[in-house]
């Protein structure tokens, strides 16, 4: 049955197709409106074919690749023109529960409750039970957000345009005095990079293989986010630690390395330089 309370978002960027239609096929009928935002892919006639076979989802045809947070404000800005009072945001692989619009929508059981997040099953551990907890951050892919605390909060943090875009979302929601929920009826399978487990040395490393693109901005918005966020913990306890670790196991396990670790060092650089120079910018989205 169809929430007509929430519309669902994706974000695609050169989707593979299969994953695609299983994606759409797996929410569709759970949300009064589904829409996609696409990212310049290169493959957008294929992902317009694709949705002709289907009645009302809205496709945004973005001419370039603005980045996952100016996407995922897209979809907040549909959410809040339909007047809808929740939007679930989905990465163009993360095939959804079919109940978990359902699930997620009972975790707003009052009005501190900003978001909900289903259970990210990474290690195939998940096993469904009725208890929901907080939890301090959640990441974009299968989570509900209430449409009035994205607006609150002004909107996904476009500059980050792809890493720590959900982590400061999350930070914002809590600063305002809401919550998140994790519901644990409903998993989304959900993996990083290209994982593979490596042990070198009697040391066990367990690199994503993202490419320098993304290296780049994994460093950048690290640094930025415990320049704004000193005090937070979670997901990532030792933000320093964790770069020169990735710079280690890129070393050892990883092909590319000079343009990986070239695109950290470049990453660190240009938040420091970004840190010094737009302080008054950081103190207000601080204040937001």
């Amino acid at each position: 049955m169809k929430n007509e309370t929430v519309l669902a978002g994706i974000v695609t960027y050169n989707p593979n197709m299969e994953r695609l239609k299983l994606n759409l096929d797996a929410i569709y009928n759970q949300v009064s409106v589904l829409a996609i935002i696409d990212n310049g892919s290169k493959n957008i006639e294929k992902i317009l074919s694709l949705t002709d076979r289907y009645d009302n989802i809205e496709v945004v045809c973005n001419a370039s690749n603005r980045g996952i947070a100016a996407a995922l404000n897209q979809i907040g800005e549909l959410a809040a023109a339909k007047k809808k009072e929740f939007f679930i945001t989905l990465d163009q692989d993360s095939v959804a529960d079919c109940s978990l619009a359902t699930e997620l929508y009972l975790s707003f059981f009052d009005e501190t409750v900003g978001a909900a997040c289903p259970y990210i099953n990474r290690k195939n551990d998940f096993i469904a039970n009725d208890k929901r907890k907080k939890v301090k951050v959640a990441i974009t892919s299968g989570e509900m957000v209430r449409t009035s605390v994205w607006e609150e909060i002004g909107g996904f943090w476009e500059y980050l345009f792809i890493d720590e875009v959900d982590h400061e979302f999350s930070y914002q929601i809590r600063q305002r005095g809401y919550t998140i929920i994790q519901t644990n009826t409903v998993a989304i399978n959900h993996i990083i990079g290209e994982p593979l487990s490596k042990k070198v040395l009697g040391h066990q490393f367990n690199p994503t293989n993202h490419s320098a693109f993304r290296r780049y901005y994994i460093a950048r918005n690290d640094v930025i986010m415990k320049h704004l966020f000193p005090e937070e913990k979670e997901p990532f306890p030792h933000r320093y630690k964790m770069l020169m670790r990735i710079v280690i196991s890129i070393l050892f396990c990883e092909q590319g390395k000079a343009s990986k670790i070239g695109a950290i060092f470049r990453g660190i650089r240009d938040a420091i330089i970004w840190n010094t120079n737009n302080k008054e910018i950081l103190e207000r989205r601080e204040e937001q």
